[in-house]
C-alpha cells in the first residue's frame, strides 16, 4: 500500500513538474511572438502563434487569438482576421479582451475602406473601455473617423440608439462636421448647438470650436486634404511648424469661400510608418490631396507606394530628384536641385549674358546633382564652362581650386600676337605691299621684356572667367565667402539658397567684396522671425502656410482628385509670402518660380523672379 502512495505522489509531482514547463515554454514563445509583431514583423508572428495554437495553448488561447487578429490585420489579410474574430467570439464571448477584439476590427475596416462600420467597432471599443488611456487613444481613432464625413444617415441612426451622453455629443460632432462638409453651415450649427461642451471629452475639443467657427461663415466648398508628417520623434518640431503654418494659411483667405478640412496623420518621424499612414489617407476616398513635409527618402517611400493611385501629392521640400517618373501626379512644391542647377544656368546666360562660366562645388550628392544641371544648361544655351572644381568635406582651405580657376582665366586672355584683327591679315602679308628699305630703320633700343613671376601674377585682377556657380552646403558659407577676395578675380558669384545668411556677409572681410553676389533661392523673408522658430521650421512653417494658400486658390469646385489634379496642372504663377509659384517649361509639376536676390554689401536686393523661361524683373516680395 505504501509502495502504491509514493508511486501516485512521484507520478504527481512529474505531471505537475511537465506542466510547470509546458507553461513556461509557451509564455517564452508568446513573448518572442509579442516581440516580432511589436517589430512588425507580424508574418514572423502569425508564425509562431499558429505553432503554439496547434499544441495546447491552454490559459494563453484569448491572448494568442488577440495577436492573431493584430497580426493578420497588419499583413492586410482580411478574411484570415474576421475567421480568427468570430472563433474568438464562439470561444470567449466574454472575455476581458472585448474591447482589444473591437478596436481590431475597426483598424480592419479602415484597411477595407469601410469607415461606417469602422466607427462602430471603435463606438463599441470606448463603451467597454475602463481604462482612460485607452478611451483617449479610441476618441484619437474616432476624431479622425468624424473627419470623414460620415453619412447622415448612419449618424440619424446611432443617435436614436445612444443613451450615453458622451457619445451622443461625439456623434453630433460627426454630424455637424459632415454638414460643413456638405456646405450646410446652417445645419452644423443646429447639431452643435445640441452638445454639452462640459461632457465633450478633451480630444473633441479643437475640433468642437473650429465647426462652431464655421458654422457662422457662409456656406462654401470644401477640400479633404491629407498630410503626413512627423509631430512626434527626433523631426517633431519641423511637422508642428508645418501644420501650424497650413492652418494659418487656411485661415488666411479673405477673397474667396473656399475652405480646408485637414487630416493630419503622425509619421513618428518613421519612413516604415510614413508608408503606413500615406496608404491609410489615400484609401479614404474623401481625401483629395495628399501632402508630405518630409526629405527626399520618405518622398521617395510615398510616391512609389501610390504609384497605382490617382491622388495628388504635394511635396513641399527640395527633392533631390524628380519623382514624376515614379508617380506622375507627384507635384514639387520647392522645386528641385536639378531645377536650381538648371535655372541658375539661365539665369547666368540669358539673364546675364556671360559666355565663360566656371563651377565650384562640393563632391556631395546635392552638390553635384545642381552643378552637373548647370554645366548641362550651359553648354545647351551655347555658352562655355572653362573650368569646373570640387571640394570634399569642410572648404577651410580651397587654394588648389581657386589657384586652377586663375590658371584658366589667364589660359582665355588673348595671346600677343602678329595678328590685327582690324585689318583682317597678318605683318608678312602686308610686307607684299610695300618696299621697305633697312635704311628706313633707327637704331632703337631693344626692350627686354621682365618675366611675371607668380607672386606677381596673383595680383592681377581676372576678368575672363566671367561667372562662377558655386552651389555649397547649408554650412559651407563660413570657409568659401573670405577665400573668395583673396583671389582677384573679377567675376560673378551666383549662389544658392544656402548663401542666404547675412550674419556671415555682412562680416567687414566679407561684404565689401561680395558686392554683386546673387543668389537664386525658391524662399525669402527680409524679416526673420528667429525668437518663435529656428530656421527649418521657420522655412517649415512658411511651408505650410504657403501650400494651404496655394490649395485655397484653385478650382475645387469638382471634388475628384482627377479635377484637383487638373486644377494643379493648370496653375499658371502663384505668390505667397516669400514663395513664387511657376511651373517648369520643362515639366508641368515641378516649381520653377526661383528668386534672384542681389547682396549690395549689407542686404538683399530682390531682383525678380523666373516665370516660364524668363527672368520677371521688379516683382517685389515684400509685402
Amino acid at each position: 500500500m505504501k509502495i502504491i502512495i509514493i508511486v501516485c505522489f512521484i507520478c504527481s509531482n512529474i505531471v505537475s513538474s511537465q506542466n510547470w514547463m509546458q507553461i513556461q515554454v509557451l509564455k517564452r514563445e508568446f513573448d518572442q511572438a509579442v516581440t516580432y509583431y511589436n517589430d512588425g514583423k507580424y508574418a514572423v508572428s502569425i508564425t509562431v502563434l499558429n505553432k503554439i495554437l496547434s499544441d495546447a495553448p491552454g490559459k494563453y488561447e484569448e491572448a494568442i487569438l488577440l495577436l492573431l487578429l493584430k497580426s493578420q490585420i497588419g499583413l492586410d489579410q482580411s478574411n484570415k482576421a474576421k475567421e480568427t474574430s468570430r472563433n474568438f467570439f464562439l470561444k470567449f464571448p466574454e472575455s476581458i479582451y472585448l474591447v482589444n477584439i473591437m478596436e481590431s476590427l475597426g483598424d480592419l475596416y479602415i484597411n477595407e475602406r469601410t469607415y461606417q462600420s469602422a466607427y462602430r467597432m471603435y463606438l463599441r471599443s470606448r463603451s467597454l473601455s475602463q481604462n482612460s488611456d485607452y478611451t483617449g487613444r479610441i476618441d484619437s481613432k474616432l476624431l479622425k473617423l468624424i473627419q470623414m464625413n460620415l453619412p447622415e444617415s448612419l449618424i440619424d441612426e446611432l443617435l436614436i440608439l445612444e443613451l450615453s451622453e458622451e457619445l451622443r455629443n461625439i456623434h453630433l460632432l460627426a454630424k455637424a462636421n459632415s454638414a460643413i462638409l456638405n456646405g450646410s453651415p446652417d445645419e452644423a450649427a443646429i447639431a452643435l448647438n445640441q452638445i454639452d461642451p462640459i461632457s465633450l471629452p478633451d480630444t473633441y475639443s479643437l475640433l468642437y470650436e473650429n465647426l462652431l467657427r464655421r458654422s457662422y461663415e457662409p456656406s462654401s466648398p470644401v477640400l479633404m486634404v491629407g498630410i503626413v508628417l512627423p509631430l512626434s520623434g527626433a523631426k517633431a518640431k519641423e511637422g508642428e511648424a508645418f501644420l501650424s503654418g497650413f492652418y494659418e494659411g487656411e485661415k488666411s483667405n479673405l477673397v474667396s469661400n473656399r475652405r480646408l478640412s485637414i487630416l493630419a496623420l503622425d509619421s513618428r518621424s518613421s519612413n516604415l510608418q510614413v508608408i503606413i499612414e500615406a496608404r491609410n489617407l489615400e484609401k479614404m476616398n474623401q481625401v483629395k490631396t495628399l501632402i508630405s513635409p518630409l526629405n527626399e527618402q520618405s518622398s521617395i517611400a510615398i510616391v512609389s507606394a501610390m504609384s497605382k493611385s490617382d491622388i495628388p501629392i504635394i511635396l513641399s521640400k527640395t527633392q533631390e530628384n524628380d519623382l514624376t517618373d515614379l508617380y506622375k501626379n507627384t507635384y514639387h512644391f520647392n522645386s528641385t536641385l536639378a531645377t536650381e542647377g538648371r535655372m541658375a544656368a539661365r539665369y547666368a546666360v540669358n539673364s546675364l549674358g556671360l559666355k565663360y562660366l566656371g563651377v565650384i562645388a562640393p563632391a556631395s550628392l546635392e552638390g553635384e546633382i545642381q552643378a552637373d544641371a548647370f554645366i548641362k544648361e550651359v553648354d545647351r544655351l551655347g555658352a562655355n564652362l572653362v573650368v569646373s572644381e570640387w571640394y570634399s568635406g569642410e572648404p577651410k582651405n580651397i587654394k588648389r581650386q581657386f589657384k586652377n580657376i586663375r590658371k584658366v582665366a589667364f589660359d582665355l586672355i588673348p595671346k600677343e600676337g602678329t595678328y590685327d584683327e582690324a585689318l583682317g591679315m597678318s605683318i608678312d602679308s602686308l610686307d607684299a605691299l610695300f618696299d621697305i628699305s633697312t635704311d628706313d630703320y633707327f637704331d632703337l633700343p631693344i626692350k627686354t621684356k621682365k618675366k611675371m613671376s607668380s607672386s606677381d601674377s596673383s595680383k592681377v585682377v581676372l576678368s575672363s572667367v566671367q561667372g562662377l556657380y558655386i552651389p555649397i552646403n547649408s554650412s559651407d558659407l563660413e570657409y568659401i565667402a573670405p577665400q573668395i577676395p583673396m583671389y582677384n578675380l573679377e567675376t560673378k558669384v551666383i549662389g544658392n539658397k544656402n548663401w542666404q545668411n547675412l550674419f556671415i556677409l555682412q562680416k567687414e572681410n566679407i561684404g565689401p567684396h561680395l558686392k554683386g553676389l546673387s543668389i537664386i533661392t525658391n524662399f525669402y523673408q527680409e524679416l526673420v522671425d528667429t525668437v518663435n522658430y529656428k530656421s527649418e521650421e521657420y522655412f517649415s512653417f512658411y511651408n505650410g502656410y504657403n501650400i494651404a494658400k496655394l490649395l485655397i486658390e484653385i478650382d475645387i469646385e469638382n471634388q475628384s482628385r482627377v479635377a484637383i489634379n487638373k486644377s494643379l496642372q493648370n496653375i499658371i504663377f502663384f505668390k505667397g509670402e516669400g514663395t513664387y509659384y511657376s511651373p517648369s517649361i520643362f515639366n508641368n509639376n515641378i516649381n520653377a518660380g526661383f528668386q534672384i536676390l542681389e547682396f549690395d554689401g549689407s542686404k538683399f536686393n530682390h531682383q525678380g523672379v523666373f516665370i516660364g523661361d524668363s527672368l520677371q524683373m521688379n516683382l517685389s516680395n515684400n509685402r
